[in-house]
């Protein structure tokens, strides 16, 4: 006869394999909006059957002996994983870089009445005013006005695109220092994970908190993950992370004057190759996008400033017969050397009857406002010529030279916001594949919560039988005989 104590057995199998089926789905509801967490589930398996001998017919006869948990698994798909750092890289990419462009549509903007081509609209049209009949010490002042707030106002535009590559360069420091706590940080719950797992279990909450900081990580550098018997993460070709190491990156400040970040290996101070991701795009933006459309500034600056120059030294003031430039370096009050950086107004027209308007030298050259003239009408003269750029003739006025400098950052700002939203998409069917396997549905919990609670009610009431098969055994077979 087979012992009760048997099927007893069996029933608090039953009811513990349900229990930590009720408190894996209880963890399932908890974590349901947990960034980062995949839903887990118990896999009951059969322990195996135990012989209790043979039957009448002469066949070996094997009874159950319950059930087992046979582990707690995760819901997640490698593949997937692996298409969503590829995705968030490339958003990573397009997101600072759009966000860059952004504040420089902002520097540029020319909305107001301070922006530079309203500021170069006032400055010809003085010209235009001084050139008139009549024109004198109201035109005259005019000129004088319009031309420092234009000199002010380039310097304060150099100013804040030197200010924007500085921003630029302090990010690509921060995230470094980001990027280094990160690599630590997944270092370290490998080292977790393995002496975790060593024992047979898997770590699945410790796996989530990874997978999130690899993800973040994916989205400021060209990361490669590899995982097998150890979990690694490489850049550029090395070791960022090996396993329960971390190579850790440096922002090392360069020889020149500007002193900006170069990144660099800490142990063997290589140089980095970064790829893809935010640190990218900061990258490209301090050292190619802004430098790029500053020099044009600069370009546009030095042509009007040279080609005013050149103009009001063949004029005269109605003062005397010295003939003088408008701009200057403003640190030497010389031309040498002159650009966006150093230009100023020649102090000696803050006397304003020094202002060349006239081509005939005084005395008597007060009526004459011929060189005014030539200068306001020097607006629309092509007098600068780039084949990068598509002109009807190939050349460029002031204003449509500098048009192209506005029309450029904002082509490169749709270009940035376009492919952004684009990644952005195809980040989101990604992730919701992903989450498609991996999130928690409370309806689906609630289910599996009914279901776990009326299996372990079901083996308690075995448990509750069988406890009263082995009160009879025990506390009444036999007696009868008393």
């Amino acid at each position: 006869m087979r012992s009760t104590f048997a099927g007893l057995s069996i029933a608090i199998s039953g009811a513990w394999a349900q229990q930590r089926a009720l408190d894996v789905t209880g963890h399932n509801i908890s974590n349901v909006n947990t960034p980062g967490y995949s839903r887990q589930s118990v896999i009951h398996a059969s322990t195996s059957p135990t012989y209790i001998g043979v039957s009448g017919n002469g066949n070996l006869m094997n009874v159950g002996t319950g059930v087992d948990v046979q582990e707690i698994r995760q819901y997640r798909d490698y593949f997937l994983d692996q298409k969503l750092r590829r995705e968030n890289q490339e958003l990573g990419y397009w997101d600072a870089r759009k966000g860059s462009i952004e504040e420089l549509e902002t520097i540029f903007n020319d909305n107001t009445e301070d922006g530079l081509q309203s500021v170069m609209d006032s400055f010809w049209n003085s010209w235009s005013q001084l050139s008139k009949p009549g024109g004198g010490l109201t035109a005259r002042s005019l000129v004088k006005e319009n031309a420092i707030a234009f000199v002010e106002t380039v310097k304060n535009l150099d100013k804040m695109l030197i200010d924007f590559r500085r921003n630029r360069n302090n990010e690509i420091k921060e995230n470094v220092d980001k990027l280094n706590a990160l690599t630590k940080n997944i270092a370290d719950i490998n080292y977790d994970i393995k002496k975790i797992e060593g024992s047979g279990v898997i770590a699945n909450d410790l796996r989530d908190q990874r997978d999130k900081d690899v993800l973040e990580l994916s989205k400021m550098v060209n990361i490669q993950v590899v995982e097998g018997t150890v979990f690694n993460i490489n850049l550029g070709g090395r070791l960022l992370v090996a396993d329960t190491e971390y190579n850790p990156l440096v922002a090392v400040p360069e020889m020149s004057a500007d002193g900006y970040y170069s990144i660099k290996w800490s142990k063997t101070m290589e140089n980095m190759n970064i790829d893809g991701g935010s640190v990218k795009a900061l990258i490209e933006t301090r050292d190619e996008l802004v430098d790029g459309f500053r020099d044009r500034l600069n370009e546009f600056v030095k042509g009007v400033a040279e080609e005013v120059n050149k103009l009001h030294l063949a004029g005269y003031g109605n003062i005397d017969s010295t003939q003088r430039v408008m701009f200057v370096n403003s640190t030497d009050n010389t031309t040498v050397g002159m650009d966006i950086s150093n230009i100023g107004y020649n102090t000696e027209l803050l006397e304003v009857n020094n202002i060349a308007a006239a081509k005939l030298a005084p005395p008597g050259n007060y009526e004459d406002n011929q060189n005014a003239l030539e200068i306001s009408e020097w607006r629309l003269k092509d007098v600068f010529t780039d084949t990068q750029y598509d002109a009807a003739n190939g050349k460029f006025n002031f204003d449509e030279f500098y048009r192209s400098i506005i029309t450029d950052i904002g082509l490169e700002g749709n270009k940035a916001a376009n492919a952004a939203d684009a990644q952005n998409l195809l980040v989101e069917q990604v992730e919701n594949r992903r989450q498609s396997l991996m999130a928690v549905s409370l309806d689906e919990e609630m289910s599996n919560l009914i279901k776990y609670e009326n299996s372990y009610n079901a083996a308690a009431r075995i448990v509750n039988a069988l406890d009263e098969m082995l009160d009879v055994i025990v506390n009444k077979i036999g007696l009868g005989g008393r």
